[in-house]
Order: C-alpha cells, then structure tokens, then sequence
C-alpha cells in the first residue's frame, strides 16, 4: 500500500512544481512587457475600450451646402488608424437629410475607382431628428453601426465629409452641424 501512494505524491508534486513555474513566468513576462501584460489581460476580460472623435461648432462643416454637396473635415486624434465605428451621433441647427461618408485619405473621392478612397457611410434622415420641447437644436442618432475604417496616410485622422441630401439647402455658418463618433480600435 505504501508503494502505490508513492506515484500519488509525485504527481501532485509535480503539478504544484507545474503551477509554481506558470506563475512565475506569468510574473516575469509581466515585468518584462507591461504593455504587452496588460493587453492580454483586457482580452481576457473581454473589455471592450470605446474612444470618441467629436468635430468642433463654428470649425468643421461651416459652408453653406446646396443639395448633394459635401462638405469635408479631417479630424485629428484617433487613438489608431484602424478602426471600427460603432455609433454615429449628430446635432444640427437645421432638420435635413445628412450622410457622413469616410475616406481613407485626405484626397477623398476620385473620378478613378482605383484611387478612390471610400470606405462607408453613415445616413440620418429628417424623420430621425429630434427636438426637446419644439426648441432649438435636432438630434440625431445612428445607433449601433459597425463601419470599418482605416485611415491610410498613417496620420490618425477621421477623414469625413459631409453630405445635405435634402432639397432644402443648409445654410452658411449659422446653420451649425457636430458629429461625433464613437468607435473601438480594430484588431
């Protein structure tokens, strides 16, 4: 009987002996690489980190846009050139039909498909526009949207235009338009 709990006693040492050394790796790699620690560690929590870009009243979209006109802004300060939107929202002085349309350089459309830079859009119609209590400001809202974008010029910038899809023409400066956008770094 002593002779068959001998291997029983090994084999919990060795799995203690297994677990002592796994931790201790786990303990220099996180010495060694922070970073590196840390990011593996949100992706075992599943955490899910979102960022917002917002453009600026009286900066961005400021001219007057006819019908089918666009109107376009290069923001600054996205925390990777890759990414994905998750949600669009938009204030407006004016209820319009609105697009964003996002393009991966600063050159934007191109007549050539090759050097056209597209890569997707995000639509409000004047339905969606909403008012508190009939006064001042629309709000509109995209809800949640996956848009991949990648901005090529390596430069971290949402590279958006604007676009008045309706008949009624936005006006020139006072007519104040904001998007922002809420997104996620894509893998």
């Amino acid at each position: 009987m002593g002779k068959e709990s001998i291997p029983q006693l090994s084999f919990v040492r060795d799995s203690i002996d297994l677990c002592w050394d796994q931790l201790a790796n786990v303990w220099k790699m996180s010495e060694q690489f922070p970073a590196a620690y840390d990011a593996a560690q949100d992706a075992i929590k599943r955490e899910t980190i979102f960022y917002t870009i917002r453009s600026a009243k009286g900066t961005n979209f400021t001219a007057a846009l006819v019908q089918n006109a666009k109107i376009d802004a290069v923001l600054s300060g996205l925390a990777s050139n890759k990414i994905r939107i998750k949600r669009v929202k938009l204030q407006s002085i004016q209820n319009l039909d609105w697009q964003f349309y996002y393009w991966k350089t600063v050159g934007t459309d191109d007549t050539d498909l090759d050097l056209d830079s597209w890569c997707g859009r995000t639509t409000f119609d004047l339905a969606q526009g909403e008012q508190i209590a009939g006064a001042f400001q629309y709000y509109y809202d995209s809800g949640m949207t996956d848009t991949i974008y990648e901005d090529l010029g390596g430069l971290f910038t949402l590279n958006v235009s604007l676009v008045n899809r309706s008949a009624t023409a936005k006006i020139l400066t006072t007519g104040y338009v904001i998007g922002e956008w809420e997104y996620e770094v894509a893998a």
